[in-house]
């Protein structure tokens, strides 16, 4: 009788320790997941045209932020402390110290404020008149064209009504288009694509001749929240040539892609009704 005692408590320590373990491999898995597991967004800028022009002074080239159409920036996740599981699986393999407390998320400042990139730009983050925008500052005589991209985690977004429910577009955002809805299961999607006005900013000493802009934000919901018909994303972007300097009125269209994959709306969205440069 005391030996099946004493195998009944070894198999229950066993099976004890076993769930502990198990349960700090299944928060690890949740807590740490990929940046593509997440409410994740990427910010694509592209400017071309200034390669090999020579200029004086500062030269500043401004574009949209990610941010609601009221300007309010992205928030990112809390950082949780991890469990107890979580944190003696970690001493007992050594981990590495930035896996003993849990995953940091940057905010819109460290994400965008203060990069250099190629051609010594340097970016920044502007409070015009036009609301926040990104901006690119170089002191270089001979420029080089922008090439800039960016990726965050948000706490949560809305894929289904991004614009009227604070989700992340491209600010400055006014004059929106006017928009229908279609019934998508339990929710609504956009009957086309969405256009709204923004605007780019390009400084005086770049003189004449053409600027194109590329500005993408493509926001994608997370897939361990959602069933697979309402898993997808949205996307924002600019595609225009500019041949003035100062603030600039451009054309963006938001398309969603609903569910992952159903990319017909987004196809079919070129045309001289979503893209025309405009200046104040």
């Amino acid at each position: 009788m005391r030996k099946r005692n004493l195998l009944l408590i070894a198999i229950l320590i066993i099976l004890f320790a076993g769930g502990l373990f198990t349960h700090a491999i299944y928060m690890d898995a949740k807590d740490w997941r990929d940046r593509g597991q997440r409410y994740y967004c990427i910010y694509e800028v592209g400017v071309g045209g200034l390669s090999g022009r020579g200029v004086e002074g500062t030269t500043v080239v401004m574009v949209p932020i990610p941010a609601t159409k009221e300007g309010k920036f992205f928030t990112p996740p809390a950082q949780k402390d991890p469990y107890f599981t979580q944190e003696m699986m970690h001493e007992i393999n050594n981990w590495p110290e930035q896996h003993l407390k849990g995953p940091y998320f940057e905010n819109a400042t460290e994400v965008f404020d203060n990069k250099t990139i190629n051609g010594n730009w340097t970016t920044f983050i502007a409070e015009t008149d036009k609301g926040y925008m990104l901006g690119f500052r170089t002191n270089e005589t001979r420029l080089e064209d922008i090439s800039y991209d960016a990726d965050f985690i948000v706490d949560y977004f809305d894929i289904f009504d991004p614009i009227n429910n604070g989700s992340p577009i491209l600010f400055p955002a006014e004059n929106f288009s006017e928009t229908s809805v279609v019934p998508y299961g339990d929710y609504i999607k956009y009957a086309s694509n969405p256009t709204y006005d923004s605007y780019v900013y390009v400084s005086d000493n770049l003189g004449e001749g053409p600027v194109s802009f590329y500005i993408h934000l493509q926001a994608n919901n997370d897939p361990n929240e959602w069933s697979r018909e309402y898993r997808g994303l949205y996307m924002n972007e600019i595609i225009t040539n500019v041949n003035a300097t100062g603030n600039l009125k451009v054309r963006a269209v938001l398309g969603q892609v609903i569910p992952h994959g159903n990319y017909t709306l987004w196809y079919g969205r070129y045309g001289p009704e979503y893209y025309t440069n405009e200046t104040p």
